[in-house]
Formats: structure tokens, C-alpha cells, sequence
């Protein structure tokens, strides 16, 4: 199997551009009678491992089979680069209800608040709609053959968009007020984002405790991860636009969509 995700990944490089497939051809390619989690593991960890990517996820999430078997998928190599992404135009209202202004006088007591109080109203202000919203998401993920279940805090998606319908535009992971102030807590918090990346074919995280915002690129490579955005929320209001740029929904459908065509 191997041997078949190397010359996957061959054709895939020497075309220089993305490959569409059937997610059953996918299967098959592999040799695999039927899709179980077991095939979609292997499939998944074996273009990973040659540099392919895999929008959307072919795995399970929870209980259920996001992608029927002739729904096609996108095999990729090169993720495209930030200056790729066009700048867009921001409400010059989007402060209109002082949310901005307030928040450093806001007291979080819990990471539940966090998660209510500060980064619900962000993904609002960001573009994103109550449906677009997946909270407390749960899916299996591997270490080689070992599976573990994972949850992400919020998963976003574009819920109106046929042509993205299952794929994760960004996977936000929120901690207690000033956890991520030790290097150590902030360390783990960017370690837990990018776990969720392979399998949920996801290439953006967004870490917060209220206090510290941080958007990562998961995607550099295999193993690695980039901090493209990082702010405290004294500097959010002034800073809003470029993080709307980075992770709005508008942003990151156009760059999804450019990803898989």
C-alpha cells in the first residue's frame, strides 16, 4: 500500500495541480473491499506520510459517515500560501455594539465562559453563522494503528456551501483565562490543535484564553505548525481586520474552495 500512495503522490506532483476522486475509487485504489474506519486510517495516514492531503476528511465523524462513497474528494500537494489570499473589505461597523471596547474589563471565571462569552461573539464577528458551528465535535483519531477519540471545542464549516459541505474551514481550541500566559500550557494547547489537522483535513486553528489569540497554520508540512497571527485582546479591535483577512469565513471559503478545484 505503500508502493500505491507513493504513485499517487508521483501524479499528483508531476501534474502540479490537485486530483479529484471518487472516494470509492480511493478505497479501491488501496485494495480495500469497503470502507470501515480501519481503510480510511490507512488511506489517510499513508498520503499523509508522501506530502498528499485529503480535503474533506474521508473519516468517520462521530458516528457517522460524513461523505457518501460517490462523493469525490481532492488529493493535494502544495497548500497555497497566505499571499495568495485576497484582502477583504471590513465592516468599518463591526464595533457598533462596543463589544471590542468592553473586553478588557470582562472577567472570565470559567472556560466554558471563554467559550460562550468571548469566542462565540468573535466567530459572529468573523462571519460565521449559528449552523456553521459544530461544538464540542467528537471523532477518532490515530497514532500508527492506536486510536484515541478527540474533541475539538468548535468546528466551522460553511453550512450553506454545497461545494465544502463537509469540509472543516477552522477548529478553535479555547482555554481558561490566562492559561496560555505559560509557555508550557500554550505549547500543549498548539500541540492539541494541530492533532486534529490530518483527520479532519483541516489546515487552521485558532487558540484563545480570552487574553491570548493565536491563529495557526497546521498545514506547513506533515509535522509542523506556524503561528501566522498572534495578539493580545487589548490589541484585538486594532488588529480585527487582519485576523478577519486570516480566518474570516469568507477568507477561508474562497481559500477551500480554490484548494479543491
Amino acid at each position: 500500500m505503500e508502493k500505491i500512495a507513493k504513485g499517487i503522490a508521483s501524479e499528483v506532483i508531476e501534474k502540479g495541480k490537485p486530483k479529484r476522486i471518487k472516494v470509492r475509487t480511493l478505497i479501491k485504489k488501496f485494495g480495500f473491499l469497503k470502507r470501515t474506519e480501519e481503510s480510511s486510517r490507512k488511506i489517510t495516514q499513508l498520503l499523509a506520510g508522501n506530502g498528499i492531503y485529503l480535503n474533506p476528511s474521508i473519516m468517520k465523524i462521530g458516528e457517522v459517515w460524513k461523505l457518501t462513497l460517490d462523493d469525490r474528494v481532492t488529493l493535494s500537494h502544495k497548500i497555497k500560501e497566505e499571499a495568495e489570499k485576497k484582502e477583504y473589505k471590513l465592516n468599518r461597523n463591526f464595533n457598533d455594539d462596543a463589544w471590542f471596547d468592553k473586553l478588557n474589563d470582562r472577567i472570565f471565571r470559567t472556560e466554558r465562559e471563554v467559550e460562550t462569552k468571548f469566542i462565540i461573539p468573535l466567530l459572529y464577528k468573523l462571519g460565521y453563522i449559528e449552523d456553521d458551528r459544530y461544538d464540542g465535535m467528537i471523532f477518532k483519531a490515530y497514532n500508527g494503528s492506536k486510536s484515541t477519540i478527540l474533541e475539538t471545542d468548535f468546528s466551522l464549516f460553511d453550512a450553506e456551501n454545497e461545494n465544502l459541505e463537509n469540509q472543516v474551514l477552522l477548529v478553535v481550541e479555547a482555554k481558561k483565562e490566562d492559561r496560555l500566559v505559560k509557555e508550557v500550557e500554550l505549547a500543549k494547547a498548539q500541540k492539541q490543535t494541530k492533532s486534529y489537522a490530518i483527520w479532519l483535513s483541516c489546515h487552521y486553528g485558532l487558540v484563545t484564553d480570552a487574553r491570548k489569540i493565536q491563529v495557526l497554520n497546521l498545514f506547513p508540512s506533515i509535522g509542523g505548525i506556524v503561528v501566522i497571527f498572534e495578539c493580545q485582546v487589548s490589541e484585538l479591535k486594532e488588529r480585527f481586520e487582519e485576523l478577519y483577512n486570516l480566518i474570516g469565513k469568507q477568507s477561508l471559503v474562497e481559500y477551500y474552495e480554490n484548494l479543491v478545484r
